[in-house]
């Protein structure tokens, strides 16, 4: 198995999705994300077999009861699957530590032959065993984009 470890805020919903949706007046259960972003990301799925699995902290709300914030999840798991990277599930969510110790605690759950992190923060100090190598900071103002998508291909390598 090989896995994209995926942030949402600053890598798919940046700057330029926010201003869209603010334009169009569309809201946080019908919002777009960056079609850039979600072309890089569904195009690496595609070549490299991987599974996404989601590390950003909305990832928290998936069992929140609200309607309201189901229909939020709801949008970003459909807007997902429409670009070719389904989520394959999210890393557990832990009071300790940092985003690394989560990932580390999937892996254990999950063995990966490859793997790579996308996140806009590098909020991964605790376990540099797990993200040397692997974490690809992408600019929170603009998402991912082809240096991060040619940089997660080297990494996970291609399924052809």
């Amino acid at each position: 198995m090989k896995a994209v470890f995926l942030d949402i805020d600053g890598v798919i919903a940046t700057p330029t999705s926010v201003r869209l949706n603010w334009l169009l007046g569309r809201g946080p259960s019908n919002q777009f994300y960056d079609s850039i972003a979600l072309t890089y990301l569904g195009r690496l799925v595609r070549e490299t077999g991987a599974v996404v699995v989601l590390t950003s902290t909305w990832r928290e709300d998936l069992d929140h009861p609200n309607p309201f914030t189901q229909a939020v999840m709801a949008n970003l798991y459909e807007q997902l699957e429409a670009a070719g990277a389904p989520v394959y599930g999210p890393t557990p969510v832990m009071h300790t530590g940092d985003r690394s110790d989560e990932v580390a605690a999937w892996l254990d759950e999950h063995p990966c032959e490859a793997y790579v992190i996308f996140d806009d923060l590098a909020t991964f100090e605790s376990r540099r065993d797990v993200t040397d190598g692997h974490l690809v900071i992408v600019e929170d103002s603009e998402g991912i984009r082809y240096q991060h998508f040619y940089r997660a291909l080297e990494i996970l390598g291609s399924d052809g």
